[in-house]
């Protein structure tokens, strides 16, 4: 399998199904000896993904040391689960054991798309074979639709085929890859995510829940009524969008009043209360904008 790399940082990627039964010699020493690692896992080890990992760095005579211990001795860091085990491997690579090598094995389709890149990271294996909960599928094919919109139309059109996962995972890493390497990343956090935040705020402010995809699902949609509006995009770009979304069985709106939005927004603007914006202009092309809050109104249509 063709790994990903990357320009900076120096991190080699291989999205493989079954991958972690070869982690052994993967995750080997240079010079082909075995490790002693110090392991960071979020799940339990009767967990497929943790299990199956145990048992090929036992077959190839590796040993794995607690990130619980006070002083963990270990040559090596490896991270094995979602946001709070990657997240724990990566502080202690970069402040508590910054000479150590650092490998990741993402388990979540939401992690095995965004686990961060411009960290001290060597090697990144990704499995996507590994069973997903619904939840997780549905934040995943957000994050997929994400950067479709804002950077790839070949992604866009991806998401309409049947769903490889590995073949998406690789893509939309690619994606990251030139985003950072080009110093654009605002471009994706700021695409939705402001309004998505603004309405998953507002629905809380009645003690109403929302989930993170589909309040990022709105805000996308929201993001892409206002581009419309001001003359930014063409309307059959939003067509396309709302289509993609009601496929994936993601919302595109909320019954949210635009007192209730602006409300939830005051929380958050910037000094000179405007809020910067990534609004797509065509699919796979979006720029920075700033407005004002009460300019987002009348964005969620009932």
């Amino acid at each position: 399998m063709k790994p990903v790399r990357f320009k900076t940082p120096p991190c080699e990627i291989l999205v493989e199904r079954g991958i972690l039964k070869k982690a052994g010699s993967l995750l080997a020493s240079p010079g082909g000896g075995a490790r002693r690692f110090l392991w960071t896992c979020d799940l339990p080890d009767t967990d497929p993904a943790p299990a199956v990992l145990l048992a090929a760095l036992q077959k190839a005579g590796h040993t794995v040391v607690r990130a619980t211990n006070d002083s963990p001795t270990a040559d090596a860091i490896l991270a094995v689960g979602d946001t709070e085990a990657l997240e724990q491997a990566l502080l202690y690579a970069s402040r508590t054991l910054p000479d150590l090598p650092c490998a990741l094995v993402p388990t979540t389709f939401r992690a095995q798309l965004d686990f961060p890149l411009d960290g001290p990271v060597g090697l990144v294996l990704s499995d996507p074979s590994l069973p997903v909960s619904e939840t997780d599928f549905r934040r995943g094919v957000v994050e997929l639709i994400r950067y479709a919109v804002g950077f790839d139309r070949l992604l866009f059109d991806l998401l309409y085929t049947d769903f490889d996962r590995g073949a998406l995972i690789r893509r939309c890493l690619s994606v990251r890859r030139d985003l950072l390497d080009a110093g654009k990343t605002d471009l994706f956090d700021r695409l939705g995510a402001p309004i998505g935040l603004a309405v998953s705020g507002a629905l809380a402010a009645r003690n109403d829940d929302l989930d993170d995809s589909d309040a990022e699902a709105i805000g996308l949609a929201a993001a892409t009524r206002y581009a419309l509006k001001i003359g930014y995009c063409r309307r059959d770009f939003l067509s396309e969008l709302v289509g993609l979304l009601t496929y994936r069985g993601l919302p595109n709106s909320a019954l949210i009043s635009d007192e209730e939005l602006l409300a939830s927004f005051s929380d958050r603007p910037s000094a000179d209360g405007k809020i910067v914006l990534s609004l797509p202009r065509r699919l796979g092309e979006c720029g920075l904008i700033t407005v004002k809050p009460t300019d987002l109104t009348g964005l969620l249509p009932v």
